[in-house]
C-alpha cells in the first residue's frame, strides 16, 4: 500500500493539484482502498495538525510583519543601512543585504522582505549605476534570509510537525543566516570593485545618530522577541503575540502611519497569507499519519543502509534531494511534505534534529530563488521590470554563495548547534 499510496500522491501533483488538497486527497484515497479503517480518522489527524499553540504564532508574526510595513519603517531601514554603508565601495548592495536581514528579523518571511526592500533598493542601485541584473539578484538573494534568521515562520512550521523546540531552531538559523548574509557582502564587494561601480558621500555624525534614531524602534523589536524568548519571559507563541502589540504601540507613538480605514484591509493580508499555511499544515497530518503507519522512513533508512550508514553522507544525499525537491516546491509544501520522513529518518540515525531542521530549511529557501519557478524570483523580477531570463543569468553566482553555506551548515554542525545548547534545552 506505500508505493500506491506514494504514486496517488504523485499523479495528484502531477495534474497541478494544490499541495494542500494533494495532501489530503492522497491521505483520503489510502482510507478508501484499506477500506477497513474510520473516514473519522482524516477528521481527526486534520484537526489535531491545527490544533496546536505554537502554530498560532505564524498568523500573529505575520501580522506583525504586515503591520510594521505599512508603518513605513522599510524606508527608515534602508536610510539607516545607506548611511552606514553607502560610502564603502559596493556599499549600496551591502545597505541592501543589511536592510534584509534586519527586515527579515521582522517579517519572517522571504517574499515579502524581497518586495518590501527590492521596490525601493533596485530602483536606488540602478540609478546609482549598479548594473540591474546585479541588483536584482543581490536582493532575490539577499531575502532568503528571510525565513532563516529568526523569527521564521518556516521554522515553526517545522518544529510543529517535527516536534522539534522552536526557540533552539531560531537559534539555529541565526548563524547560517548572517553567513549568507557575508558572502553576499564580500561578493558584491569584489563586483563592486572590478565593475567600478560609484560610492555615496561618507556621513556626517549628526546623519549617522539620525538615521539610527529613526531605525530605531525597528532594530529594537527583533531584540525584543528572541531577548524574551531566550531570557524566559514567553514563549515563541506569546513572543509572535507581543511583536504584534509592539508593532501597534510603536506606530501610536512614534510613526502614526496605520490609518484605522487600513486596518481591515492589513488583518484580511495577513489573514489570507495564515490561511493558505494552517490549510497545508492541517491536511499534512493525515498525510504524515499514513507515512507512520506505513513505516515509509523505517524503509528508506533500511534503503539507505545499503548505500551508506554515515549520518553525514546521508545528510549530503538528502541535500541533493532536496534542492530537487525545492526546484517546483515553495518551502511551506515542501517542508509538510518532506519533514514526516525526515525526522524519524535523523532520529533513528542520530543527527541532531535543530542541525536536520536548519538544513532542511535553509535547503528549501534556496528554491525560492531557483529558476524556473521561484516565489522570490518572480516577485523581483515585478519589481524590477527584468525578464526572468535575464535575471537567472545573473542569479546564479549569489546563489553558489547560499549553496556554499549550506554545505559549510551540513558539515560543521556546530554552527547551527551551538546557540541552542547554550541557551535552550531540547
Amino acid at each position: 500500500m506505500a508505493y500506491v499510496f506514494i504514486a496517488i500522491f504523485a499523479a495528484l501533483m502531477c495534474l497541478g493539484i494544490p499541495i494542500a488538497i494533494a495532501l489530503g486527497g492522497s491521505a483520503l484515497a489510502y482510507l478508501l482502498l484499506k477500506g477497513d479503517l474510520s473516514f473519522t480518522i482524516l477528521v481527526q489527524t486534520t484537526y489535531g495538525g491545527l490544533a496546536s499553540f505554537p502554530l498560532v504564532a505564524i498568523p500573529l508574526f505575520m501580522l506583525a510583519g504586515v503591520l510594521m510595513n505599512e508603518s513605513g519603517i522599510t524606508r527608515d531601514l534602508v536610510r539607516f543601512a545607506r548611511t552606514l554603508l553607502g560610502h564603502v565601495s559596493g556599499g549600496l548592495g551591502m545597505a541592501t543585504v543589511l536592510a534584509a536581514a534586519i527586515f527579515s528579523a521582522i517579517s519572517g518571511a522571504a517574499v515579502a522582505t524581497a518586495v518590501a526592500i527590492g521596490s525601493i533598493m533596485i530602483p536606488a542601485m540602478k540609478e546609482a549605476g549598479y548594473d540591474e541584473e546585479v541588483s536584482a539578484s543581490l536582493t532575490a538573494t539577499a531575502s532568503c534570509m528571510g525565513p532563516i534568521i529568526p523569527p521564521s515562520i518556516p521554522f515553526i512550521v517545522y518544529g510543529v510537525i517535527a516536534n522539534v523546540s522552536i526557540s533552539a531552531l531560531f537559534l539555529g538559523g541565526a548563524v547560517p543566516g548572517v553567513l549568507l548574509g557575508l558572502g553576499l557582502m564580500i561578493y558584491i564587494s569584489f563586483l563592486a570593485r572590478h565593475r567600478k561601480y560609484p560610492r555615496e558621500e561618507r556621513p556626517t555624525a549628526i546623519q549617522i545618530v539620525k538615521a539610527i534614531w529613526k531605525a530605531l524602534p525597528a532594530l529594537l523589536m527583533p531584540g525584543i522577541v528572541l531577548g524574551g524568548i531566550l531570557g524566559g519571559v514567553f514563549t515563541p507563541t506569546e513572543a509572535a503575540g507581543i511583536a504584534v502589540v509592539y508593532a501597534v504601540v510603536i506606530d501610536l507613538l512614534f510613526y502614526r502611519r496605520i490609518s484605522f480605514r487600513r486596518l481591515p484591509h492589513l488583518l484580511l493580508i495577513a489573514g489570507v497569507e495564515a490561511a493558505g499555511v494552517m490549510l497545508l499544515l492541517g491536511l499534512s497530518e493525515p498525510f504524515a499519519w499514513v507515512i507512520a503507519v506505513e513505516q515509509i522512513p523505517q524503509k528508506i533508512v533500511e534503503a539507505m543502509a545499503q548505500v551508506t550508514s554515515s549520518p553525514l553522507l546521508t545528510l549530503v544525499l538528502v541535500n541533493i534531494a532536496l534542492l530537487l525537491i525545492g526546484i517546483p516546491l515553495e518551502t511551506a509544501p515542501a517542508l509538510t511534505i518532506v519533514t514526516p520522513v525526515l525526522a524519524p529518518l535523523a532520529s533513528q540515525l542520530g543527527i541532531d534534529p535543530v542541525h536536520l531542521g536548519v538544513v532542511v530549511v535553509f535547503n528549501l529557501v534556496l528554491g525560492l530563488i531557483t529558476p524556473p519557478v521561484g516565489a522570490v524570483l518572480f516577485s523581483v523580477c515585478t519589481i524590477s521590470g527584468l525578464s526572468l531570463e535575464k535575471l537567472t543569468r545573473e542569479i546564479w553566482i549569489p546563489f553558489l554563495i547560499g549553496i556554499t553555506v549550506l554545505f559549510l551548515i551540513t558539515f560543521i554542525p556546530s554552527l547551527t548547534t551551538t546557540l541552542p545548547s547554550l541557551f535552550v534545552h531540547y
